[in-house]
């Protein structure tokens, strides 16, 4: 008499089986689609991060009772203008000092090699003469290339801004008819749209905060090199604010460009100096400050936040480094929308509470 409740048991194991199979291969199937359109993907995830980065701003001027329009043409303007400042006013000028300053470097760095060899001598370290020079020799046209490269690089990053700037300019202006849109949506249930919502919160709270330390840690760098004499503080400061967002790797990548400058401009003592700084702001500003501020309400492990890293940055390149954690956040949210109402019909199912009268007081317990 069991066989029927066995050979159901099974059917639904084997169900939710396919189910799964099913899932893995549109998962294949959607992150190949992802590599291949990775161009498109990366101004469409910029454009919606910092569109959710600064909502806040929209509703703080709706809160001092600016009209809906007002408050977003504010917005725009203020993400226009702090873009070009950056742009304009510092990143631009640092890297043309930058390149203008190439040529001289690979000289520097030489004569850098030999005052760190004759320092570790004195320091009892036995090193040969023109032993740091042969192992740490490169071609100094690879320096003016670079020169180059960042000059391409950075008018590629102009184009790439200035779509994204007049998408997310497009996207602040429907702030206001967006939570109408919402409510009118019929393919979001309630449940839906808790978890976007949940999802939103939760973005929008690692990437202010991220924000915040990132440039934090951007300002204290530039002060650090300023006061130690490194070329282009600004520049470095400004790749250690943006380098920042990766997690664990990218302060390790922001300190490298500053430790070998620090070289080039004081020697081993510099270079010395330049590390400690990096450690010490990454430290305070990285591991004791943010995650005091951030919480532990996200759920992804360090070894996730790892993984991820890897697994994004494979997929969508340096953009998906940075957003590593917040599309990990997503796809979780999307596992637990189409499979996480796999366990909550087997209560309702197990309960036989519909043959008892007396029972309102369960479904009062329950809720």
């Amino acid at each position: 008499m069991q066989t029927p409740s066995v050979r159901n048991g099974s059917a639904s194991g084997g169900d939710r089986l396919l189910r799964w199979l099913v899932g893995a291969a549109a998962a294949c199937v959607v992150v190949g689609a992802m590599r291949v359109a990775a161009p498109l993907l990366t101004q469409v995830l910029v454009v919606l991060f910092l569109t959710i980065i600064l909502s806040p701003v929209y509703y703080l001027f709706r809160r001092a009772r600016i009209p809906p329009r007002l408050s977003a043409a504010l917005l725009v303007l203020l993400m226009v203008g702090g873009c070009l400042w950056a742009l304009w006013g510092g990143v631009y000028p640092a890297v043309i000092e930058f390149t203008k300053k190439a040529g001289g470097y690979h000289k520097e760095f030489l004569e850098a090699l030999d005052d760190m060899t004759v320092w570790l001598r004195e320091n009892g370290v036995n090193i040969p003469n023109g032993y740091l020079k042969e192992r740490l020799a490169f071609d100094p046209a690879q320096v003016s290339k670079f020169g180059l490269t960042a000059l391409t690089w950075l008018g590629g990053f102009v184009r790439f801004l200035v779509v994204v700037l007049i998408i997310s300019s497009f996207m602040v202006f429907e702030l206001p008819g967006l939570p109408r849109a919402v409510r009118r949506a019929r393919w979001l249930s309630p449940a839906r749209r808790e978890i976007l919502t949940r999802f939103v919160v939760d973005v929008r709270h690692y990437l202010g905060i991220k924000t915040v330390i990132s440039a934090l840690t951007g300002f204290f760098i530039y002060l650090g090199l300023l006061a130690i004499g490194v070329d282009s503080p600004f520049l470095l400061g400004f790749v250690a604010f943006a380098l920042n967002y990766v997690p664990v790797f990218g302060s390790i990548i922001a300190a490298a460009p500053g430790v070998l400058l620090a070289l080039n401009a004081g020697g081993g003592i510099a270079a010395a100096w330049t590390v400690a700084l990096y450690v010490a702001v990454n430290q305070i500003l990285g591991n004791i400050l943010e995650p005091r501020i951030m919480g532990t309400g996200f759920g992804v492990s360090p070894v996730i936040v790892l993984l991820s890293v890897a697994f994004w940055g494979w997929v969508l390149g340096p953009v998906g480094m940075l957003f590593a954690v917040p599309l990990t956040m997503a796809v979780r949210g999307t596992v637990v929308s189409m499979w996480g109402g796999d366990e909550e019909p087997a209560p309702a199912a197990a309960a036989p509470a519909p043959a008892e009268p007396p029972a309102p007081a369960d479904p009062g317990k329950g809720a």
